[in-house]
């Protein structure tokens, strides 16, 4: 019993020993597409103008939205819209769904 105990756990040391010989090398830094890119920019010069654009707001975070969307102009007040809605009613000129 304790022979099949021994090789059952020889067997365990071998196989994740084979597996993990076998996983592909890693820089650790993840997928690299383009390593032939050259900044123009130091890090530092990347990292003010990051910041920069954080305290202008033009770097939204998580679900934010931009903060200066204007809101979309009809031209007609609330009233006309309201109006011609009543007039299309009463002329019949709405789609009438079922229900």
């Amino acid at each position: 019993m304790k022979a099949i105990a021994t090789i059952i756990a020889s067997a365990a040391v071998v196989l994740a020993s084979a597996t993990a010989a076998h996983a592909a090398p890693t820089s650790g830094e993840g997928y690299q597409s383009d390593t032939s890119f050259v900044s123009l920019k130091t890090r530092a010069e990347v990292k003010a103008e990051t910041i920069a654009a954080l305290r202008r707001g033009e770097i939204l975070h998580g679900e934010e939205y931009p903060r200066n969307i204007a809101a979309p102009t009809s031209g007609k007040t609330r009233a006309e819209v309201k109006a011609e809605l009543a007039s299309a009613i009463r002329k019949g000129e709405l789609p009438r769904f079922e229900q």
